[in-house]
This record gives C-alpha cells, structure tokens and sequence, in this order.
C-alpha cells in the first residue's frame, strides 16, 4: 500500500494541530506512482491546513540537482509565508 509510514510518522501526524497553518509536504518514493502523497494532500486540507505553493512535493528515488533545486525552492516558499 501506498501510505505514511505507520509506526511513528503516522501517529505523530495525527496529532498535529494543522488548521490554519501553512504546510509544506514532501518525500520520496520508489515503486507506485505517488499516491499516498495525494492522500496525504487531502488529509491535509481536510484537517484545515493549507499547502504551500499548493501542493506537495515528491520524488522519485534520491533527488537528483532538479529535485534538490525543488526541495530548496518549497523551503524558501514556506520561510516566505
């Protein structure tokens, strides 16, 4: 399955007090097609939160200069807002 990891993220994550606040989601993966990132989008918005640069960020596999370049740009979008 496509999902968080849920022995310790998943948890933590459902304890965030997310309304009203500006998040920034990323991450990588390997085999699928992404799915649990959209999934976390959803939980995200239904929880409240808003997507910085409206939505998330993901990669496939270790990010190579283009996915780092997008990584720095979704950090200086968040520390902007």
């Amino acid at each position: 399955d496509e999902v968080l990891e849920e022995g310790e993220f998943q948890p933590f994550y459902d304890q965030l007090s997310l309304s009203g606040k500006k998040v920034a989601l990323f991450g990588s993966y390997g085999w699928g097609d992404g799915q649990w990132m959209r999934d976390w989008q959803d939980s995200l918005i239904a929880a409240g939160g808003q997507l910085c640069q409206g939505e998330g960020l993901i990669l496939n596999e270790t990010p190579d200069e283009e996915g780092l370049a997008s990584c720095k740009a979704l950090g200086e979008a968040l520390a902007r807002s």
